[in-house]
């Protein structure tokens, strides 16, 4: 009951949020950020439940284009949300070529409400979900012309190169916590090396983007305090499809007994990105039926708790489109108990070793 009153309560903020913010649409403006950098905002290019994504130019330089996150802080706690995002950003600074840059941030009281400012490079090549619901993965047969699926070579560089901006992460102390195919962007496009299907150039390096759900890696399990504020707070700033069963109430236990929270909270959510790069969608929200037809369903607990991972009938094109291999790479990561869950320099080891033993490679441009 108090997890439905709570939901309703986000929703109707979320509406709320979205009425205030569409008032100052028009007004956005010129943000000067606290290092200097100015930009004029132009148009909205995405939206979340309390923030907006605008695109920019620098007044100085206007050829140089930016993204401009702006969010609503209606309390201290959004605000204290804001700053720690940015604390994020700092500890992980702007070099690693799968993380996102932050250029710029700003606190802003005048208008009646405040607002956060970040400022990040425009990324035009899109998100991970916006290239896969291109590829139309879930459709049997593909015509000449028509873009592919990826193919195994580009989903298991793609793949590493994910792992690798977590793996920034983690060397940080730190846990991204909701990992999934639209906090994915794709930066320069990058020729892969694929001896069955030739190159591809159309597909840009992960960017891992969005980090207000980060938080400590490691987490003692030392009293049920801790273990219910665990589930509360990833169910109010994760996905449900993509989250791991021990951070849903009743996944773990506390006790001296019981093994921290760690990465493997991450390694979990990537294994559900990797099958979406593969089917188009994370394993808890799809059925396969052996009369060829697909369904997408709810995810529930149950169904991450039964850690079953559907495979697609081996008569149907899309059953035949991977190796066993790649397969059994994903039934491998998402193991329920976290156990058995391999750590994530477990899983970047057997990337790279199928990597090598498949003769993938970049042919051409590079991740940057």
């Amino acid at each position: 009951m108090f997890q439905q009153l709570f939901r309703l309560l986000i929703s109707l903020l979320q509406k709320l949020v979205t009425f205030v913010q569409s008032f100052f649409d028009n007004n956005a403006g010129i943000v000067v950020f606290e290092n200097g950098i100015t930009v004029q905002m132009g148009t909205k290019i995405a939206e979340g439940g309390f923030s907006y994504i605008y695109s920019a130019y620098d007044v100085r330089f206007p050829s140089k284009k930016y993204a401009v996150k702006r969010i609503l802080c209606p309390d201290d706690d959004t605000v204290q949300a804001c700053l720690q995002e940015e604390k994020v950003h700092l500890s992980l600074g702007n070099h690693h070529p799968n993380i996102m840059p932050l250029l710029g941030f700003k606190l802003d009281n005048s208008y009646k409400q405040r607002f956060c400012y970040m400022l990040f490079p425009l990324i035009k090549g899109g998100s991970l979900r916006d290239e896969i619901t291109k590829r139309n993965l879930l459709k049997d047969e593909f015509q000449e012309n028509i873009i592919q699926p990826f193919s195994e070579g580009q989903v298991l560089q793609l793949f590493q190169q994910l792992l690798r901006g977590v793996s920034a992460f983690h060397d940080e102390g730190l846990a991204h916590c909701d990992i999934k195919l639209e906090n994915i962007l794709l930066g320069n496009p990058v020729a892969y090396k694929d001896e069955e299907l030739g190159a591809s150039f159309n597909t840009g390096n992960p960017i891992l983007m969005d980090f207000g759900s980060a938080r400590n890696l490691i987490v003692k399990l030392s009293d049920r305090r801790i273990v219910l504020r665990l589930a509360e707070e990833a169910a109010e700033k994760s996905t449900v499809s993509y989250r791991a069963p021990e951070l849903f109430e009743g996944g773990c236990r506390h006790g001296p007994d019981e093994p921290d929270i760690d990465g493997k909270i991450d390694v979990w959510s990537c294994g559900c990105v990797l099958y979406g790069m593969m089917y188009g969608t994370s394993p808890f929200e799809l059925e396969f039926r052996q009369d060829g037809s697909i369904r997408i369903v709810e995810c529930t607990y149950l169904r991450v708790l039964g850690g079953k991972v559907p495979a697609p009938p081996t008569h149907l094109t899309v059953g035949q489109r991977y190796s066993k291999d790649l397969f059994n790479l994903v039934e491998w990561i998402l193991k329920v108990d976290r156990n058995e869950r391999p750590s994530l320099s477990d899983v970047i080891a057997k990337v790279e070793l199928m990597i090598s033993e498949g003769k993938f490679g970049i042919i051409t441009g590079q991740f940057v």
